[in-house]
């Protein structure tokens, strides 16, 4: 087999002192390793319970036994403070009864890079919930919003901070941000829950010459557009928008939804670049990658694959196929068809589902119907869908060798995909011709999701 794999882990990074994780890894063919959340685990009442109850490997396990049950984080690292000099966002600081610990990884990290093992860190945006910067009571992101450059210079300051105390990572993986992209009300991805009006956003449209009310307005009346659909309309804008100019007058009657488009793309690539930039001024052999949603629905989180070849070094567009919850491929899938029947109750079922293959640009197998989805898929599956995926990557991405797709299990303890399909999608990413991908995450990896990860590592 030939794929390269990056592991993702997240929390107890104490397990990483021991040399048998690190071993682990590379037996399994594991010889770039991502580490998230870069933070110790400390026993409180008031925090977080762990393990998460989808966490599966025994050294992870292992770790919890005898504990409490919950705890905080404390960051890995104590801020070099002139670095943030000038950024309102302050980084938290970690008491001295942890130096002795930090000591210890630090020792593991440099082992870890002796053994050829490459190293990077992950932004996952934990920097709100460091600095204490909650959102407004609006529901707008205020002062923790991307279209505020405060954001990425914040960001810009911590990469360096982690590089100054941790030389032996090589890279960081940018995690978002993203614009939302479910149509089912009360998702955490609901497209028409999620706009932000604070002053950042509104301010970058101005600059645009855009509106940003009126975008807002917009989105809720192609809502309400939704939601009053009958057979012959969904078969008129079936029969009108093939081809590649098809969708034009659709659009031109629709130019503030256009534009909302556009104040997505410019607003996402404003702060990725930034931040790229402003982390290659310092830092100009630092691998910095992007993440982004799988190429179906990511117009609508405010990415392009084509224009981010000139602010990151890799791309790494999630493919997350599960069903059951959020994020999953086929969990929004089955948002779209659901929801579109519930807004819509006279609609035939065939409309509804070829009204969701045309919003979403997808064909579902003919032996894999959507109102199957919830059930393993088969083969067909992810040869036809992840396969496509792959494809519309690598044309948009320019360079396979620069693609690097996420792929995972579940996430927040949804139902795992199984071994089997896990094959499938090794199969079809190597068919593809995409050599490497990023897994998330080490913690929920069973025996049997090892040994298909393994099979198929160089």
């Amino acid at each position: 087999m030939s794929l390269r794999p990056i592991m993702l882990t997240r929390p107890p990074v104490e397990i990483m002192t021991n040399d048998g994780f690190w071993d682990e890894l590379i037996e399994g063919g594991f010889k770039d390793v991502c580490v998230s959340w870069m933070t110790f685990l400390s026993e409180a009442e008031s925090g977080e319970p762990l393990p998460s109850h989808e966490e599966a490997r025994p050294r992870v396990l292992s770790f919890f036994d005898d504990k409490g049950g919950t705890y905080e984080y404390i960051p890995v690292i104590n801020p070099e403070n002139k670095l943030y000099e000038g950024v309102a966002l302050k980084p938290p600081r970690r008491s001295n009864e942890y130096n002795p610990l930090f000591t210890e990884l630090y020792g593991a990290f440099e082992r870890a890079k002796s053994k050829g093992i490459n190293l990077y860190l992950f932004d996952d945006k934990s920097y709100f919930e460091e600095v204490g910067y909650p959102a407004n009571t609006d529901g707008s992101r205020g002062f923790q919003c991307w279209n505020n450059p405060e954001v990425a210079e914040y960001l810009i300051a911590r990469t360096r901070d982690y590089a100054n105390q941790l030389p032996m990572f090589s890279g960081i993986v940018l995690d978002g941000p993203d614009y939302k992209w479910e149509i089912a009300p009360g998702e955490r991805d609901d497209l028409f829950a999620e706009q932000c009006i604070c002053n950042y956003c509104v301010n970058a449209a101005q600059a645009m010459g855009l509106d940003l009310m009126k975008m807002i307005e917009a989105l809720g009346a192609f809502k309400l557009e939704l939601q009053q659909l009958d057979d012959e309309k969904v078969e008129g804008f079936l029969l009108t928008t093939k081809g590649f100019l098809g969708a034009v007058d659709w659009w031109l009657s629709h130019p503030e939804l256009l534009n909302l488009l556009r104040f997505k793309y410019s607003t996402i690539e404003d702060h990725l670049k930034r931040t790229y930039e402003g982390i290659k001024g310092y830092l100009p052999e630092y691998q910095v990658m992007t993440s982004s949603r799988t190429p179906s629905y990511i117009a609508l989180t405010g990415h392009s694959l084509p224009r981010r070849d000139s602010y990151t070094d890799f791309q790494l567009p999630k493919l997350y196929l599960w069903s059951g919850n959020q994020p999953g491929f086929r969990y929004t899938v089955n948002n779209y068809v659901d929801t579109l029947s519930d807004w819509n109750p006279s609609l035939s079922k065939k409309n509804v589902v070829a009204l969701a293959e045309r919003i979403l640009g997808i064909e579902f197998p003919e032996d894999y119907p959507v109102e199957r989805f919830n059930d393993p898929a088969p083969r067909s599956f992810y040869k036809q869908i992840a396969g496509d995926e792959m494809k519309k990557m690598i044309h948009l991405g320019k360079d396979p060798d620069k693609l690097i797709p996420f792929i995972a299990l579940e996430h927040f303890g949804g139902p795992q995909i199984e071994p089997q399909e896990v094959r499938d999608l090794l199969t079809t990413l190597e068919e593809s011709g995409i050599s490497r991908y990023i897994f998330f995450h080490y913690g929920v990896i069973t025996d049997p999701v090892w040994d298909v990860l393994t099979e198929f590592a160089e």
